[in-house]
This record gives C-alpha cells, sequence and structure tokens, in this order.
C-alpha cells in the first residue's frame, strides 16, 4: 500500500509540472484521492483499535496485537532474502515504529481530553505502553537475527544501510529534495497518518465543552478548552500562532540534529558540523 502510494504521488508530481492540463492529470488525483481514503481508514482501523485495547478492562485484545508480532516472525524468517530485500524490510520496521509512537501519543491525548488524568490512568498508559514498545523491537530483533543468520548476512549490512539513509539527508547524490528522497526510500506515508492525526484531533476537540463545563480546573487541558469554546479570536489565534511557532522550531532543531547525525556517519564525528570541508572525505558502503 505505501509502495503504492508512493508511485501515485511521483506520477502525480510528474504530471502536475509536466502536463497539468491533460486528462491524466484527472486520473492521478482520483487515484491519489482513493488511495488516501482507503490507506486512511486503514491506518485509523488500527490506531481505534490500540485505543480500545489500551482502554479495555480484557487483555485479550492486546494479547492479539502482541501475537501478531509473532505471527510475523514465523512468516518471514525461513524465506530467502538478500541485502536489498533485508534493506526493504528494516525501512519498513522504520515506518512502523514511528507509527505506533504517533498512534500512542493519538492515544494518550484522547484519554486527556475525555477524562480526568490520574496517577493510575498515567501508570496504566506507560505500563501498556512499554509492553507494546517492548513487544515490537523485540519481535524485530528475533526476526532480523534469524533473517541475517539463516541467510549469511553480516550485521555490519546495517551500517551500510544507515550510509545509504544518510547520503539521502545530506543532500548527497539525489536530484530531488531530501527530505523526499528520505520519505521515498522508507516508503513513508505521510498523507494518511497526517489524515488519522487530524481526525483525532478533531475527535479530542469535541470534548473540550464538556471538559469546560463538567471537567476539573486543574486538568491539564482545561485552560486550552476553556480559550477553545469560550475565548475569543485573539486569543485562539494567539494560542494557534504559539504552537505553530513551537512546532517550526522543533522541526528546524530536528532538522540540524538529524544532518548532523547524518554527516557524522558519512564523514565521522569531527565533520558532523553542518558548515565543515564541502568536500571531505566520506565512508563507502561494503
Amino acid at each position: 500500500m505505501c509502495s503504492f502510494g508512493q508511485d501515485a504521488l511521483d506520477s502525480l508530481y510528474w504530471n502536475t509540472t509536466r502536463r497539468p492540463y491533460s486528462p491524466r492529470m484527472i486520473a492521478s488525483t482520483v487515484v491519489v484521492l482513493v488511495y488516501a481514503i482507503i490507506h486512511s481508514l486503514i491506518l485509523f482501523v488500527h490506531a481505534a483499535t490500540l485505543n480500545v485495547a489500551m482502554n479495555s478492562a480484557d487483555s485479550a485484545l492486546i494479547s492479539l496485537l502482541i501475537g501478531g508480532n509473532f505471527a510475523e516472525i514465523k512468516s518471514t524468517v525461513f524465506k530467502k532474502y538478500n541485502k536489498q530485500s533485508l534493506f526493504k524490510i528494516t525501512t519498513s520496521d522504520i515506518c512502523e515504529r514511528f507509527k505506533l509512537m504517533l498512534f500512542l501519543g493519538l492515544v494518550l491525548l484522547l484519554n486527556c481530553s475525555q477524562g480526568g488524568v490520574n496517577q493510575e490512568m498515567v501508570n496504566d498508559y506507560i505500563y501498556m505502553s512499554f509492553v507494546i514498545l517492548g513487544a515490537e523491537m523485540g519481535c524485530d530483533w528475533i526476526k532480523h537475527s534469524f533473517m541475517t543468520k539463516f541467510n549469511y548476512i553480516k550485521s555490519a549490512v546495517y551500517l551500510d544501510y544507515s550510509l545509504v539513509l544518510a547520503g539521502d539527508i545530506s543532500h548527497d547524490n539525489t536530484h530531488i529534495d531530501h527530505t523526499h528522497a528520505v520519505v521515498k526510500r522508507l516508503g513513508f506515508a505521510q498523507i494518511p497518518l497526517v489524515c488519522v492525526m487530524f481526525r483525532y484531533l478533531r475527535e479530542a476537540a469535541r470534548y473540550a465543552e464538556t471538559l469546560t463545563h463538567d471537567g476539573d480546573s486543574n486538568h491539564v487541558l482545561y485552560e486550552f478548552a476553556v480559550v477553545l469554546t469560550r475565548g475569543s479570536w485573539a486569543e485562539l489565534s494567539g494560542y494557534m500562532l504559539s504552537f505553530f511557532l513551537c512546532l517550526l522550531g522543533l522541526k528546524f532543531l530536528l532538522g540540524y540534529a538529524i544532518t548532523y547525525k547524518a554527516r557524522s556517519i558519512l564523514y565521522g564525528p569531527k565533520e558532523g558540523h553542518v558548515e565543515s570541508d564541502p568536500a571531505p572525505k566520506r565512508r563507502q558502503a561494503v
């Protein structure tokens, strides 16, 4: 699904820049919209299932979700792989972990907006998050251990993978924007995830009125709920502008940190600074 979405978006971009008035432009737009709707629906079901599993008193559903990770081990470890196919599985696991952490954050936001934040709820959430993330990482570790062992692939291949991704981040050997190069390399479905995130944010905003009338004034989201439901446009705009500036600053900081780390992987720790020698000696993948 992710690879199909990347191809559909690339086709839409090409038609937009090369032939914007062609009938194929309409077809590409329809394909992208249908893909985004279907993939967003699948991810929303995944997020809703995770939300129900974490808030349910019965542990059967969370056990089923964790058991699916072990079923993934059974379906992958006894197949033939080379370095290229292992790289695709590795990038898929990277996207899966990011998606899981995003869903856990959305579940926490929804739980905070629906009820009071007490010590018991926080402890239960932390415990369930550690269980889910630990099961995901443990299963990935076992899976990759078996695949490298049975296919006689050295563990140093993961350093080669990091060099490939670092090269995309540091603008080396790419003719497109470096952020899009990394997204395309990983097969990351950013549009469906954004749709799911906005849907959960809208769901959390629905409880702002209830939180304003019946909620505790000491609630962590109480002040924002009051501004959202009763505040003027100036107050709401100030909050939204401040939130946007915080996100923008965080984006710049993360971009700098990731670029610094990428250059450190490519050229060594001493050459990690972005303003260093423009043509230092670069490490090569084996």
